[in-house]
């Protein structure tokens, strides 16, 4: 068996639950020695495989979606500002109905496009949804059928950028795309 189905085998154990001392029990080809080993092994090559980016985004992006209810009116909001701090650009929209997170998909979708339109490489996306952030960095699964759909458009745009970094922020550090959003909102009289 090779180190790496080795490893497998012992993730799916970690993950069930056990610790060393009972894998050593339940498996005896396996001692801590060698599980050690195994997992250093791993993480030394996970190691080698990053990529660290620490170029200069040439924009940030503040992205807001809402919605009056859930699902109820949406809309988006955007605010792109330079390298410089200005801010070169605001978008509103009112987009139907929709769910919240159909709403904060569809502020990153406009915010891609207009910053590839504009020939942006680099860029640094801020939103107060958890969710959208985490899906995008992969640690949370797209289960919704509707927002995978957006994931995946999100992530044809997200090709065509040198870099793009995701970060989450509390929702007072991005008030002027919730502004915005519920702008949009308002002149739709919803």
């Amino acid at each position: 068996m090779s180190n790496l189905d080795d490893l497998i085998k012992i993730l799916r154990m970690f993950a069930q639950g056990l610790n060393i001392q009972e894998i050593v029990q339940k498996f005896p080809t396996f001692d801590a020695d060698k599980i050690a080993n195994l997992l250093d092994e791993a993480i030394q090559g996970l190691e080698k495989e990053k990529v660290y980016y620490h170029a200069s985004p040439t924009f940030t992006v503040y992205i807001d979606g809402a919605c009056r209810g859930n699902p109820g009116p949406g809309s988006v909001g955007v605010v792109m500002v330079n390298e410089k701090g200005e801010t070169v650009e605001q978008i509103k929209e009112a987009i139907g109905v929709c769910t919240n997170n159909v709403a904060e998909y569809t502020a990153l979708l406009r915010a891609l496009d207009k910053a590839r339109k504009m020939k942006v490489d680099t860029l640094l996306v801020k939103s107060d949804s958890q969710l959208l952030v985490k899906q995008l960095e992969g640690t949370f699964k797209v289960k919704d059928e509707k927002i995978k759909v957006l994931y995946d458009q999100a992530q044809e745009l997200l090709k065509d950028f040198k870099a793009v970094e995701f970060l989450h922020i509390p929702r007072v550090e991005n008030k002027l795309a919730d502004e915005l959003a519920n702008k949009a909102l308002d002149e739709a009289g919803k």
